[in-house]
């Protein structure tokens, strides 16, 4: 059936090899790729709204949930009917709900899904298995290891799997690029896996096109198919998932330190019905021991038997400001070295230089586009208007109120904690927390039992 399929595609592709005019034809695709792109939309992967698009800019996540629910149609034979629910706040387009209720695409967190983001090489890969499970195909052996690329640590350890398939059945290959961090291999070549580089359109149709050459699919039984739009073969639960809403949008790069917005407990509060994979982000394990005790650090601060600051001026007298080295994440996917200037108590100068320090130089290469240290606010008890709490990424590292089971009741600040699936969100246990765990900050991910505050790190631990 696969080779009828092959043979027929081939057939239709070459009735429109001599140019790329249908509807759904891509504008500028490269020459290495025009007849992979013309099978991809012979077999009707390429959504309409491809027609007159550049096929060398990077694919959106909207613009690849069409790709993916035809490459599940294509695959089982079947027309998927798009559903009418909404499911995320940001993007109303029926084929992303519809590939959401189906569990080949996730969001970006709490009700948002950033339909006009890029869609990363590996998260392409994870999206791919995700069809390939939703297709009911068997996981094909792994031939490629993820490790054999200089580059893997670069790799997600949620998408490792996933891109290991595509690697070992050739939809996914390596990057050619030349060698310029071993000055003996200078000028050579390497094959990098670019995991978190962006895919291309037209990159995007043609794993597509592979995906449909390589795996075979049963086509659905008629019992198995959809009448009306109700829900996806009983892929999503009776009750629809409640909708939220949040006081802030997120937050676009920026190149310079960006003040956290002071929190207040008028903030209305928002109910918030996470699915089971997010629930189990805030079951934490046990925190990592925070080097020396709290008496040792405030004596070090303010002195034997001194008390936090109650006047402005005293407090900015005993500030420093401090220049650390981080790492920046571009649009493309790829990190450099940058810096983050902000201020803290003149007494933890050297212990901040040195956690930044240990960060950048940590495997992970953690992204910080947002640090801010001391400011003065109304809170006495604020660790921030003493100078000591530092603040990472507000946006992708919510604070939040939490039940007894972990269970988010209320977003105070930021929009959401997805580690697995933002760069920008701080994972538990990585270089960041062991980095100021280390040289004694509490994280504010893991030190209570009434609340999380994933972007907070705290000298006193509060």
């Amino acid at each position: 059936m696969k080779h009828l399929r092959i043979l027929c595609t081939l057939f239709t592709a070459t009735l429109a090899a001599s140019c790329l005019s249908s509807a759904s034809a891509l504008t500028g695709v490269s020459s290495w790729a025009k007849s992979d792109v013309r099978a991809a939309q012979a077999a009707s992967l390429a959504p309409d709204t491809f027609a007159s698009l550049d096929a060398r800019t990077p694919i959106s996540r909207a613009e690849f949930c069409a790709v993916a629910l035809r490459l599940y149609e294509a695959e089982r034979q079947t027309k998927v009917p798009r559903t009418k629910k909404v499911y995320f706040k940001d993007c109303k387009d029926p084929d992303v709900n519809t590939a959401y209720e189906m569990k080949l695409i996730s969001g970006r967190g709490q009700d948002i899904f950033a339909p006009k983001d890029s869609v990363s090489r590996q998260d392409l890969c994870v999206i791919l298995d995700n069809i390939r499970t939703k297709c009911e195909v068997d996981k094909p052996k792994i031939t490629v290891s993820s490790k054999s690329f200089a580059d893997s640590k670069e790799l997600r350890s949620y998408a490792v799997s996933a891109t290991e398939v595509m690697l070992s059945t050739g939809i996914m290959k390596g990057i050619e690029a030349t060698n310029s961090n071993d000055p003996e291999q200078s000028g050579q070549t390497v094959t990098l896996l670019q995991p978190q580089g962006t895919a291309t359109r037209e990159q995007s149709l043609i794993m597509a096109n592979r995906f449909f050459d390589t795996f075979d699919a049963k086509p659905l039984k008629p019992s198995d198919q959809m009448n009306g739009n109700d829900t996806i073969m009983g892929s999503v639960p009776t009750a629809e998932p409640e909708k939220v809403e949040f006081k802030k949008e997120p937050a676009k790069e920026q190149t310079t330190q960006t003040p956290k917005p002071e929190k207040v407990d008028s903030f209305s509060q928002t109910e918030v019905d996470l699915n089971q994979e997010e629930e189990q982000f805030l079951l934490m394990d046990e925190p990592i021991p925070v080097s020396g005790t709290v008496a040792e650090k405030k004596a070090a601060v303010f002195g034997e038997g001194g008390s936090y600051y109650i006047e402005q001026a005293v407090a900015e007298a005993n500030m420093e400001e401090v220049t650390v080295k981080v790492w920046s994440l571009l649009s493309s996917g790829q990190k450099t070295p940058s810096t983050k200037t902000f201020k803290v108590h003149k007494a933890i100068v050297d212990e901040v230089h040195a956690v930044f320090d240990e960060i950048f130089e940590g495997d992970e290469k953690f992204p910080i586009k947002d640090a801010g240290g001391y400011t003065w606010r109304t809170n006495t008890r604020s660790e921030h208007r003493q100078g000591t709490a530092i603040d990472l990424n507000y946006m992708e590292n919510m604070e939040c109120s939490i039940d007894k089971n972990g269970k988010i009741i209320k977003i105070t600040t930021g929009s959401h904690w997805t580690p697995i699936l933002d760069p920008y969100s701080i994972p538990a246990g990585g270089d960041v927390v062991r980095a100021f765990a280390a040289h004694g900050f509490a994280w504010g991910g893991d030190a209570w039992t009434s609340k999380r505050d994933y972007m907070h790190f705290s000298y006193f631990g509060t």
